[in-house]
């Protein structure tokens, strides 16, 4: 997969990995990662004390039988849900549990490409909102985009108090900035001083 990416969206990733896992991954390929660790085993840790011996009695029964450790995607907290799932398994064919594990595994390998997708995503945004306040400063800078439509005689401390008290829900003419006489480009360049004295000047 690290090969094939970057992949266009989450479903494209679970997608591929899909075809990887169950098309062109040979059957020791799945065994290696079963043997990860026992969902059994992890959800004794939760289980009431009368139920962990027979949860370990049944994870050893399961191993002996089919040869590798028992795979679900039920949450390792719900015991009695999971005992009662390795009892109804125990009695399959080596064959037809091979392939439930085998897609109970894939349920575990696609949650973990959700999660790995959504915190990709939110370390994208973040570095782009840290790139938009690189930004801004710098295109403000040597530019003084209020001045021109504020009188000589109001103080900067004045002038962001004007900035702050500006609503964008309330029309121009609600609001105290001499707003409706500019051109498109000052009121854009208003918006942006504006932001930046709200976001980056707490």
């Amino acid at each position: 997969m690290i090969d094939a990416s970057p992949f266009s969206s989450l479903d494209h990733a679970t997608s591929f990995a899909r075809q990887l896992w169950f098309k062109e991954s040979c059957i020791q390929s799945w065994l290696d990662a079963f043997s990860g660790h026992s969902h059994l085993y992890r959800a004794i840790s939760h289980a009431p004390g009368s139920m962990m011996r027979e949860m370990l009695q049944w994870d050893r029964k399961y191993r002996a039988k089919f040869g590798f450790e028992f795979r679900t995607s039920t949450e390792t907290w719900c015991s009695q849900e999971i005992l009662d799932e390795v009892k109804s398994r125990y009695e399959n064919t080596l064959v037809v549990e091979l392939d439930i594990a085998a897609r109970e595994e894939f349920k575990l390998i696609a949650h973990g490409l959700e999660r790995l997708w959504d915190r990709m995503s939110r370390d994208n945004i973040q570095k782009e909102s840290e790139d938009l306040v690189e930004v801004v400063p710098d295109s403000l800078e040597g530019e003084n985009v209020v001045s021109s439509d504020i009188s000589e005689g109001e103080d900067s401390a004045g002038r962001t108090a004007s900035m702050l008290s500006y609503d964008l829900n309330r029309t121009p003419e609600e609001n105290e900035y001499p707003y409706s006489g500019m051109s498109p480009e000052k009121k854009n360049a208003w918006h942006l001083a504006m932001w930046a004295t709200r976001y980056l000047n707490p």
